[in-house]
């Protein structure tokens, strides 16, 4: 690779001066510099002030490095990094290294604090730190100005920087809590940073929620009708579940599951009657929501509680996080139960335990009644 190639120091007459670095220098001087006349003339009869050309990739100056100089990008970009993650680059007309100098106009002995390299062909004027020692009061002053104006600027550059960094923060803060909430958008975090949660046993209330009579009734209807009330019966599930502290899991067709976790005793004292007071309201809003709209349907509502494992179950390009488990499986044959003697309503003898020990009225179930399901399994079933 063809090394850095130094072009030379830049007396005031010297007419390559004027072709190589007017345009840039002068731009800069006139945003940074309160007297860009007197710095350009201090500039012009520097000796070890010159244009220096690099080509891809070579280091301009390393991290923890002595200071020798700063420069101002005639052409080309540079790349600035301080560390893996806090990269900046630079183009035409900005100046870079000048913070070394001014640590050194402050009598300091500074070091890198960043790595600088070429990011492609690049020209450069470099303004050797001896520059400085040279220049009469008024000079100085000026000098001290600039510097601090550029680093001024960088400044604002980053608050800004930071403030569109936290605003895209909370975007997609607000963008994850629209597909997941509570302990399982923090798994959700952990996936997309690239680790892999440790999968956790956890004691929870599964519910399962269905509209029966759908598949029958939304066969002859246009897609759009069903997807208006698909739409609207799924918000009545989702705010419910949501409101009463609940996380939503999944939403399946015209189903939903969502489940509540029980493994602290406050935990256990305060959901399940979360759970009731919330299945019953979901129950008597879908069921006017029904009769509004004249539909010929019902809701179903399963709930059972017991272990479960609670993780990321997708792959390396897919996150997943459930609740899974002979627990889940058990709720949804709840929900799924037909006998005329069930209601809206069916919980397992465990949940309804619970809610009783939790302090809700023993009065508010009835049953239980004895019902098979998938496979000739016979469950208990409380009903609300």
């Amino acid at each position: 690779m063809m090394g850095r190639k130094r072009i030379g120091g830049v007396p005031g007459a010297n007419m390559v001066f004027s072709q190589q670095i007017d345009q840039q220098l002068d731009g800069f001087l006139r945003q940074h510099c309160p007297k860009p006349d007197l710095i350009r003339t201090a500039l012009s009869r520097d000796p070890l002030c010159g244009v220096t050309e690099l080509m891809a990739d070579e280091i301009i100056c390393r991290r923890g490095g002595r200071v020798q100089e700063c420069w101002l990008i005639l052409s080309g970009q540079v790349e600035v990094r301080s560390d893996e993650q806090n990269v900046t680059f630079r183009g035409a007309g900005e100046m870079v290294g000048e913070q070394g100098l001014l640590h050194f106009l402050s009598g300091k002995n500074a070091a890198r604090t960043a790595e600088i390299k070429a990011r492609g062909p690049v020209r450069l004027f470099r303004i050797d730190a001896a520059f400085q020692e040279g220049l009469d009061g008024a000079e100085r002053v000026a000098w001290i100005l600039t510097l601090a104006s550029v680093v001024n600027e960088k400044l604002e550059q980053a608050t800004q920087g930071r403030s569109e960094l936290r605003s895209s923060a909370t975007e997609q803060e607000l963008l994850l809590r629209r597909f997941t909430d509570g302990d399982a958008l923090g798994l959700v975090k952990i996936a997309a940073s690239g680790q892999t949660p440790t999968i956790q046993r956890r004691r929870a209330i599964v519910y399962f929620g269905d509209i029966a009579n759908f598949s029958v009734w939304s066969a002859d209807k246009d897609p759009t009708e069903v997807a208006k009330h698909l739409r609207a019966l799924a918000k009545i599930q989702i705010d419910g579940i949501r409101e009463a502290g609940g996380q939503v899991d999944k939403l399946m067709g015209d189903g939903a599951m969502g489940y509540w976790f029980i493994d602290t005793p406050e935990r256990e004292r305060l959901e399940p009657p979360a759970v009731v007071k919330c299945v019953t309201s979901i129950a008597s809003h879908t069921s006017r929501y029904f009769d509004d709209h004249r539909l010929d349907l019902g809701m179903r509502i399963g709930l059972h509680a017991g272990d479960v494992s609670f993780g990321d179950f997708g792959a390396d390009n897919r996150i997943a996080v459930t609740v899974l488990g002979a627990t889940v499986n058990t709720a949804a044959r709840y929900e799924q139960a037909k006998s005329p003697d069930l209601g809206r309503i069916r919980l397992s003898p465990v949940v309804r335990d619970l809610s009783v020990r939790a302090g809700v009225d023993p009065a508010t179930f009835r049953g239980p009644s004895k019902v098979q399901v998938k496979h000739g399994v016979d469950l208990d079933v409380f009903c609300i």
